[in-house]
């Protein structure tokens, strides 16, 4: 009895493994066909894509490559699915056509580079969150936080802003020293009439006339 049990159990087993391989062939040849397809036929067929993307911003030299997922539409890149639910779409870019070997180039609206390289059927998993984050830290660096606009890299604020600031500066030390020429030193006052050559105010000069 034990013997019979334990040869059903192996039964088991075994139909198990089989009905997985076969499934995973099933996947396998799936993507094989649309490559197939892409060789011999009119290109990638109408899906999402699992790819690899290469982003470079040329503004602060951030080179990275990341798992995402694309979608194809008459054998042309037209999304790329972004962290959040968002995308890169043709308000961003053109249409790139995919060669044989299921890759393309372009340049966004904003200057930034990409490269993709289609690997297989949609990810189940992709780099949505590590993106986010260096997506994030790439617009920090050339965000100006004095007014939100874009500034270099290296830079601590925009042309706009910096010239403001160096303005404003200039103000305030025009102004402490106008402060200073007009004060007069024996009552503290201030007197628009006093010339930076004075040290007294027109009634402190009477006054000690008078005494």
């Amino acid at each position: 009895m034990k013997r019979k049990l334990l040869y059903l159990f192996f039964l088991i087993l075994l139909i198990q493994s089989c009905k997985k391989n076969k499934e995973e062939s099933y996947d396998s040849e799936s993507f094989v066909s649309a490559v197939e397809e892409t060789s011999y036929g009119n290109g990638y067929a109408d899906n999402t894509y699992c790819a690899e993307v290469e982003y470079y911003n040329p503004n602060t030299g951030t080179r990275s490559t990341y798992t995402l997922n694309v979608e194809v539409e008459n054998n042309e890149l037209t999304v790329i699915h972004w962290p959040n639910g968002g995308w890169l779409d043709e308000d961003h870019f053109s249409p790139e056509e995919l060669d044989s070997d299921g890759s393309c180039s372009f340049t966004s609206d904003r200057g930034y580079e990409y490269t993709v390289q289609i690997n297989g059927p949609e990810c189940s998993f992709t780099d949505e969150s590590r993106m986010q984050s260096d997506v994030e830290e790439d617009k920090e660096a050339v965000t100006c936080p004095g007014c939100g606009g874009e500034k270099n890299e290296f830079d601590d604020l925009c042309w706009y802003c910096e010239r403001k600031e160096r303005r404003n500066k200039e103000e305030e030390e025009n102004k402490k020293k106008d402060i200073e020429e007009h004060t007069c030193k024996r009552c503290g006052q201030y007197d628009t009439f006093m010339w930076s050559s004075d040290d007294m105010c027109s009634d402190c000069k009477r006054n000690t006339e008078e005494e």
